[in-house]
């Protein structure tokens, strides 16, 4: 498992902050575990389904880094919600968490649009 330089990330983690932070700023100031994992395959036209195991180990690495904060929901609140059956964890994202998305971000010269990630050109790569 590679860390990419400069984060202490791996791939995974990247690709679900940067989920995390779109959700976000769509207005989601808390999701699940399959809210991201749906968001995400969307962001990358369905290409990469991340896997249940591979999906929470990130999103607990994250938490434990810092970047994303977590509660579970009563059994009352799931009630209430019309679910049966076990409580949801949700996740939110952290001030550090959304500073690092955004430097992420720029760094690497992407951005969102319309729920899709994209290369923004650079004067070197006009194709978007």
């Amino acid at each position: 498992m590679r860390r990419i330089a400069g984060t202490g990330l791996v791939r995974n983690e990247l690709r679900l902050l940067l989920t995390a932070a779109d959700l976000w700023n769509e207005g989601h100031e808390q999701f699940h575990g399959y809210d991201l994992a749906r968001h995400l395959a969307h962001a990358e036209d369905g290409t990469s389904i991340m896997s249940q195991p591979t999906l929470y180990r990130s999103l607990r690495r994250l938490e434990e880094r810092g970047s994303l904060s977590s509660s579970w929901e009563s059994l009352g609140e799931a009630a209430t919600a019309g679910r049966e059956g076990r409580p949801r964890r949700y996740y939110a994202i952290t001030n550090a968490g959304r500073a690092l998305a955004a430097s992420e971000l720029r760094d690497r010269k992407l951005s969102w649009s319309e729920g899709k990630l994209i290369n923004l050109p650079t004067p070197g790569n006009t194709s978007g």
